[in-house]
């Protein structure tokens, strides 16, 4: 038994590019013979019978037509001359009209012939080329089917082994999910943890920045506060410096007195010198003066270490300016001291030029009657 899918022909267009090498236009008409003619090599032999036949039938069609006109044509011209009867014209054409009708039927029956047997073997023609595509395409049917098999099969194991790689790989997204899961529930504590934390942070900040204007409006009021310090201190220190001034003159005028007082105390030292040159006969009186001596000298002692202390401090008195402010009070005290010491050494002076007269006069009668030791 033959295969039922061998003798159906697939489409046109399911068949591979390069199969169909006639063009499409010839076959286009004769393709309803062409899906009639089913049965291969057994129906080849029988239409060559046929076509035989036909063309026998044919060909003595065609000699059957021929003699009859050939045998009328010939009687009629035997009657013609037996009958030696004259023939109109109306006979004449029906004769022409009929051998012409006659033949034309001939021709067009020949040109059909021409044309079925023209056809038949076009047709012939296109079976074998299509036997041969039909075994071609079930030779790469085959293979299409092996190569299908083997592609299903490949493609089955493929899909086993996809599945299998698939369902391992949900495996480790659902693990890695649960992990992300836990990580994500513990980030979002940590979260929540350090959003208190920053509130809180917030909270410490917006209080420290309140302090801070606190603090900073403080010490803006202080700093003001201590540039009315400053003025005042500047005010001040102007003041201080014109006083200074005023103190740096007085200095200067206590160093004059102090150079009028050294000149004097020199002139006093001469005339106590000679003084002394005179008293130094007299014993009692020396050593009276003698002690009034020593407390001189410690008087002039002490004077000339205030007139040091004094001029030290008139050289240091461009530096301590500041100082000389501060000491103002106690300058204040020792000039009244020097004040003092002053008066008691122009009362001492006074004394000493009243005992020098009461000496003189004393060594006026001590010359007329001299001491005897």
């Amino acid at each position: 038994m033959e295969n039922p899918e061998a003798n159906h022909l697939p489409e046109v267009d399911s068949l591979p590019d390069g199969f169909v090498e006639s063009p499409t236009d010839s076959l286009a008409p004769k393709t309803p013979i062409l899906e009639q003619e089913k049965p291969l090599q057994s129906d080849y032999k029988e239409e060559d019978l046929v076509a035989t036949e036909f063309g026998a039938a044919v060909e003595g069609v065609s000699e059957a037509t021929l003699t009859p006109l050939k045998e009328t044509s010939s009687s009629e011209s035997v009657n013609s001359l037996k009958d030696k009867k004259p023939e109109t014209t109306e006979t004449k054409r029906k004769n022409a009209k009929r051998t012409f009708k006659s033949e034309k039927e001939f021709l067009e029956f020949s040109l059909k012939y021409q044309q079925i047997l023209a056809e038949r073997d076009a047709a012939i023609a296109v079976r074998d080329k299509l036997e041969s595509l039909c075994r071609e395409l079930q030779r790469q049917k085959k293979m299409l089917m092996d190569e299908c098999k083997r592609v299903s099969t490949e493609g089955q194991n493929l899909r086993l082994d996809l599945s299998a790689r698939f369902q391992d790989a949900i495996k480790d997204v659902s693990n890695k999910l649960e992990e992300q899961k836990d990580e994500c529930l513990s980030q979002l504590k940590e979260n929540e943890m350090l959003r208190n934390k920053l509130k809180e942070f917030a909270d410490q900040c917006a209080l420290a920045e309140q302090q801070y204007a606190q603090k900073l409006k403080q010490k803006t009021l202080e700093l003001q506060l201590a540039n009315l310090k400053i003025k005042q201190h500047e005010e001040k220190l102007v003041e201080e410096q014109a006083q200074m001034k005023v103190y740096a003159e007085q200095v200067s005028q206590l160093l004059a007195t102090e150079k009028n007082l050294r000149l004097q105390l020199t002139a006093d030292g001469e005339k106590f010198q000679q003084f002394q040159d005179a008293l130094f006969k007299s014993n009692e009186v020396f050593e009276t003066f003698k002690q009034e001596i020593e407390k001189m000298a410690k008087s002039i002692k002490e004077l000339k270490k205030e007139n040091a202390f004094m001029k030290s401090k008139c050289e240091k008195s461009d530096v301590t300016l500041i100082e000389l402010v501060e000491e103002r009070e106690q300058m204040k005290k020792q000039l009244q001291k020097a004040k003092n010491q002053k008066d008691k050494l122009e009362s001492l002076c006074r004394s000493l030029q009243a005992e020098r007269k009461q000496g003189s006069a004393t060594g006026n009668s001590s010359s007329e009657h001299p001491v005897t030791d």
